[in-house]
């Protein structure tokens, strides 16, 4: 997923919490003010139209689960419209900002789990507190997407699905290089990756593991392995962790993979172009997407290849330091109701059905992790998605910080990441400089 924030976030915000006070009043079809609890009992005489926002993922991958949360909803509030929107990842925050700026606002929005930390410092969604029973297995959300939703002890948002990401490889290229079985440690990785490659290697388009260098999700997953990590907090301020022992280990490891295991361009990243397109394409042996992509490698359309519907399997990304499996950073998106909205109940009521647990097994039939641990020990007995709802299991998440979406608005990481791939620079002086830009970003400064 590409999780961007843009500039105008914290404005739009602003601008936001200036005209609250003007527009968070009732009007008798289900609106409210930005706060307090939400009735979703329904209404049968209700008439009007809920706005919906969603990533593309859901029309593409599971369209299903939206249109039985929309039946769900109807049973509610049969008059009601809703308009479901797809938005790009790569636009959709610039469209978000423009639209709470103005009077045509969407009740619903789909976030990344990176993105929301300063729309909810700055009061662009509504306080779900008072009304987090409304929504399934709440006591129970998956602990990263919490947080995610969570400011100051207020609850802002709703988890939706996680997207931790796994290993997805070629079962047939495997049998044909003489691996008998995946990988459980990142040099039995390497190795087979060797055997890829003399198998395959004359084809100038091959890559033994698929690995573009600016995908920063990969990378910090190899420094986490190893013991680092991005940032902590200490005394009040952001320390960096990108210029440690361990961070440089675990890029070092992440370079020497791309070096040797890799056709991938050194200065692109995972969605352009979308993995799952490039090894549908049938030069690609092994690649580290999110739990829905491997399911879009055989599909039909969309960039995929039918004929490779029985050739995919996955497994998880093997750790380099003895562990069971390596760390999967925790993505995933959520669901806010915007504090300009006007239908505060049926925005609450359509957000409950789609993440339902009945709706919840849907995503996870789409190859998601679901949101809440309950459905996660299911998840794990479920032999397409054991692999993912085990890396879901020991995650990371970047640091909870206003001023991270500044590191992501500024690719600091991508930038430094593609510096280490492409080697014009050292690991650990690419590491030195993404230590303090990031430092600098997380600080204000």
């Amino acid at each position: 997923m590409k999780h961007r924030l843009m500039a105008a976030a914290g404005l739009a915000a602003v601008l936001l919490g200036a005209t609250l006070a003007t527009t968070a009043c009732g009007n008798g079809s289900g609106a409210a003010g930005s706060t307090g609890k939400i009735d979703t009992k329904g209404d049968k005489n209700a008439t009007g139209t809920l706005t919906v926002w969603l990533q593309v993922d859901a029309q593409s991958s599971w369209p299903n689960a939206v249109k039985a949360a929309t039946t769900s909803f109807h049973k509610k509030y049969p008059k009601v419209t809703v308009k479901v929107s797809y938005q790009a990842w790569n636009d959709h925050l610039t469209k978000l900002d423009a639209a709470l700026t103005g009077k045509h606002v969407p009740d619903v929005v789909e976030m990344g789990d990176t993105e929301t930390t300063s729309y909810l410092a700055n009061g662009a969604f509504r306080d779900l507190t008072d009304s987090k029973n409304l929504f399934a297995d709440s006591a129970n959300w998956n602990s990263g997407l919490a947080a995610s939703c969570t400011y100051e002890g207020k609850v802002y948002c709703v988890p939706y699905y996680s997207g931790s990401r796994i290993v997805f490889y070629r079962k047939d290229m495997f049998a044909k290089a003489g691996i008998g079985a995946p990988p459980k440690t990142l040099a039995e990785l390497m190795t087979d990756g060797g055997k890829l490659n003399k198998k395959y290697g004359s084809d100038p388009k091959f890559s033994a593991f698929y690995m573009p260098g600016k995908f920063w999700y990969s990378a910090m997953s190899f420094v986490q392995d190893a013991g680092g990590t991005i940032a902590t907090k200490k005394g009040g301020k952001w320390v960096g962790g990108l210029d440690s022992p361990a961070a440089i280990k675990g890029l070092t490891q992440w370079k020497a993979l791309s070096d040797q295991l890799s056709a991938a361009s050194k200065t692109s990243d995972e969605a352009n172009p979308q993995q799952y397109t490039v090894m549908a394409q049938g030069h690609v042996a092994m690649m580290y997407g999110l739990g829905w992509e491997g399911a879009s490698v055989s599909a039909d359309g969309n960039g995929g290849n039918p004929k490779l519907k029985d050739s995919i399997g996955s497994f998880a990304m093997p750790s380099g330091s003895g562990k069971e499996a390596m760390q999967s950073f925790a993505g995933g998106s959520d669901l806010a109701i915007t504090a300009k909205s006007q239908h505060p109940d049926w925005a609450a009521a359509w957000t409950a059905a789609m993440t339902s647990q009945s709706n919840e097994k849907l995503l996870m039939k789409a190859g998601n992790v679901p949101n809440t641990t309950t459905l996660l020990a299911q998840a794990k007995s479920d032999p397409a998605l054991a692999a993912a709802a085990s890396s879901a299991t020991d995650s990371w998440m970047v640091p909870i910080s206003t001023g991270w979406p500044k590191v992501e608005k500024s690719s600091i990481l991508q930038n430094g990441l593609s510096d280490i791939a492409t080697g014009k620079k050292s690991v650990a002086d690419a590491c030195k400089q993404m230590n303090q830009q990031v430092e600098q970003a997380l600080n204000g400064s």
